[in-house]
């Protein structure tokens, strides 16, 4: 027998014993001299006001036996009422504990989606975090949603709990508003698994995975994965970097980061939108544009066609910013906000 069949067996018992009692206080009360508990229903209004706890007084047994069989409304009233607190406040931290792990989901959208929580995560999170845009944590161990939670704004982080990556997950993450998905597990069969789980669903999201594996992006690239991210390979680029050209790494290394205040550098994009009034721009021109006028460095465009992205370094009046390019900019959050406010749009994709 079902859990769910069993209760309703429970209840259907306890419903039959309670009038079967009532039906006898009837039969005790109703021949008794000056009674007021004359017919059945007399009876079922008495017990009803009773284990409510309400106790109107206007119906109550008279005789000896009567009101010990009444005791069974009395005590059971303190029964009833224990168990409704109790289940509401079970309800109550029921409710609490679900929105906590993310059960009830999320409205945001243009969000990333950062699947599994290490220390590697926390600090893509962090950056996210700086640039002030949204993020949805996906997290199968509980004790990292509170973690989450103490270190960063809920105006920002959105944390999911979730062991396995099915249609629940994707609805409470709201997968299909996402920007981005990032796939951080440690094991690189694991990132192509549910790199397969989630893109058959959702085909059009950006996909951003992070390797063990350096010799695995071109495979990842072929199903489709927007940029594979091999974590060793960038750390030792780095770390040979500060080996021969120690100031260049430490240029690197800052611009690697969001910029957080006017002192820092940080590397930037902007799409090109039809109102931008640097559209049609040449290169070179609108270098020496954004360097005089807003201290912001053009360092690069991105330009899309149906199947990918071609970027294009240091570019010069040879190349023009068209509409839906990005212009990859560095500079800080002074040059950040001037930007933003005169390309009327935000930084990101």
């Amino acid at each position: 027998m079902s859990k769910r069949n069993r209760n309703l067996l429970i209840i259907l018992v306890v419903i039959a014993i309670y009038v079967v009692i009532a039906y006898i206080l009837f039969l005790i009360e109703k021949d008794v001299e000056g009674s007021n508990i004359k017919s059945f229903g007399d009876a079922l209004w008495y017990s009803i006001i009773t284990l409510t706890t309400i106790g109107y007084g206007d119906r109550f047994p008279l005789s000896a036996l009567g009101r010990i069989i009444s005791m069974f409304f009395v005590l059971g009233s303190i029964g009833i009422l224990g168990y409704v607190i109790s289940q509401i406040s079970l309800k109550i931290n029921k409710f609490m504990e679900d929105r906590k792990l993310g059960y009830h989901g999320t409205k945001m959208q243009d969000h990333v989606i950062l699947i599994n929580w290490n220390s590697f995560a926390r600090q893509i999170l962090s950056e996210i975090v700086n640039a002030e845009k949204t993020a949805v944590v996906i997290t199968s161990k509980k004790e990292d949603v509170d973690f989450i939670y103490d270190h960063y704004d809920t105006k920002f982080v959105f944390v999911l709990h979730s062991e396995v990556l099915d249609s629940s997950t994707f609805t409470r993450a709201n997968f299909s508003q996402a920007n981005t998905v990032l796939l951080n597990f440690d094991d690189d069969t694991e990132n192509l698994v549910n790199l397969i789980a989630i893109k058959t669903p959702f085909p059009d999201l950006r996909y951003v995975i992070s390797l063990n594996n350096p010799s695995l992006k071109k495979t990842f690239k072929q199903l489709g994965v927007t940029f594979t991210l091999a974590k060793n390979e960038v750390a030792s680029k780095l770390i040979a970097s500060y080996v021969f050209e120690p100031e260049v790494a430490k240029v690197t290394e800052n611009l690697m980061s969001s910029a957080t205040s006017d002192e820092d550098m940080g590397m930037m994009q902007f799409k090109i939108t039809s109102t931008n009034p640097y559209l049609n721009y040449k290169g070179l021109d609108l270098f020496l544009e954004l360097k005089t006028k807003f201290n912001v460095i053009l360092v690069g465009m991105s330009k899309y066609n149906a199947t990918d992205s071609i970027l294009i370094k240091n570019p010069t009046n040879e190349h023009t910013l068209e509409l839906d390019n990005y212009a990859i900019l560095m500079g800080n959050t002074k040059g950040k906000e001037a930007i933003s406010a005169s390309f009327g749009i935000e930084e990101g994709i």
